[in-house]
């Protein structure tokens, strides 16, 4: 049972998603974060140019609770251009192998050193599957806590949404898949004064937009903080591209 909530400054989250990044990013699968981890990237980028120091300075600061500024997630939400390991796009078996192969290579060994050095994070690939694989992480001790568990959940095209969502959401899902690929956003977090990791998020309006379009209640508070944070760093999120991302009809919703 999941019940472990986790934010990037947590250094056994951290580390795994820096790995699964890495190690899509050597099997040459386009691929971005999203969702939550996409928003707490963008989030502790704003603040730490803002205060001018590390994200590890942050949460250790007894006069910053980063808790308040992050939302906690056990998800991390990954969208993938499958089209590059399925050039005839019929060929689903070779993409959940190349995926399956992709998991047990972000396992690989188990232990890793996290992000500040200071630590030892274990992995363990606790559920394999092409949709929603399950990792249980421990740092300095074995990852075998049934709290502990983070799911990767994987999309692999604009079909591969969520119907409960309303209508519209889909086809906004849809029509902007892989537009939003060609926005990804590079960015270098600061762990440490000697650290960064790197992260392949979405970019902040088309984030903010898909929040928009959403508006569940979590989704709210995602958007008041990244457009904050955004502001007091001096990287204001431009509204017009989001209001154009939002407005503009797109007739092939399989583009």
């Amino acid at each position: 049972m999941k019940r472990a909530l986790y934010s990037i400054d947590d250094e056994e989250f951290m580390a795994l998603i820096e790995r699964t990044g890495q190690t899509l990013s050597q099997r040459a699968i386009p691929y971005m974060f999203v969702g939550g981890v996409a928003t707490q990237t963008h989030i502790v980028n704003y603040l730490c140019k803002k205060e001018g120091t590390t994200l590890q300075d942050l949460s250790h600061s007894p006069n910053f609770r980063i808790q308040d500024h992050l939302r906690a997630t056990d998800d991390i939400d990954i969208t993938l251009d499958a089209r590059i390991l399925d050039e005839e796009g019929s060929n689903k078996v070779r993409v959940s192998q190349e995926i399956m192969e992709a998991l047990k290579e972000i396992e690989g060994e188990g232990v890793y050193e996290s992000p500040s050095g200071e630590h030892l994070v274990s992995m363990k690939l606790e559920r394999l599957g092409s949709k929603r694989p399950v990792f249980r992480l421990g740092l300095d001790r074995e990852a075998d806590s049934p709290d502990s568990e983070v799911s990767l959940n994987l999309y692999y095209g604009p079909n591969d949404t969520n119907n409960r969502w309303p209508s519209e959401m889909v086809e906004f899902e849809k029509a902007n898949y892989f537009d939003f690929f060609e926005t990804a956003t590079d960015i270098q977090i600061p762990f440490t004064q000697d650290r960064k990791v790197r992260l392949l998020v979405k970019g902040p309006e088309q984030l903010l937009a898909t929040k928009i379009a959403r508006a569940r209640e979590k989704d709210w508070t995602d958007m008041l903080l990244l457009y904050r944070h955004a502001n007091e760093s001096g990287n204001s999120i431009d509204l017009k591209e989001v209001e154009q991302l939002l407005s503009i009809e797109k007739n092939d919703s399989s583009k």
